[in-house]
């Protein structure tokens, strides 16, 4: 793990990217931003970011596909992903979550402390 530590914030939403990429650098972190899960996929490659923060659904990749793309990549399979979205944390949404490899499965309204500390026991 580099220090600070970089994550990829994967989102196609300009507001969302904004306000998570401010807080996480204001918590110390690098980040890198990409629009859409192709875009995420080239980063994840060529970065190897420590942990990729996930949208689910965006356009021309979403993140589901993206996961399973970066599940089957030898260089980038144990990066680790946590879902978030802006979709419900119902119990179906979490087990595919899990299933597809994702280590969580977070809301964007998530309070910021919350989600700092998911990413700090990740790290």
């Amino acid at each position: 793990m580099r220090t600070p530590p970089l994550i990829l914030l994967v989102d196609d939403d300009v507001q969302i990217q904004e306000i998570f990429s401010t807080r996480l650098k204001n918590a110390g972190f690098q980040v890198l931003q990409a629009r859409d899960g192709q875009e995420g996929l080239k980063f994840a490659k060529q970065e190897k970011p420590d942990l990729i923060l996930l949208d689910i659904m965006m356009p021309i990749m979403d993140g589901a596909k993206m996961l399973v793309e970066m599940k089957n990549d030898l260089e980038i399979k144990d990066i680790h992903v946590v879902f978030l979205t802006a979709l419900d944390d119902r119990p179906e949404s979490i087990k595919f979550a899990k299933e597809s490899g994702a280590v969580d499965f977070l809301n964007k309204d998530v309070d910021f402390p919350i989600l700092l500390e998911k990413i700090k026991s990740i790290l």
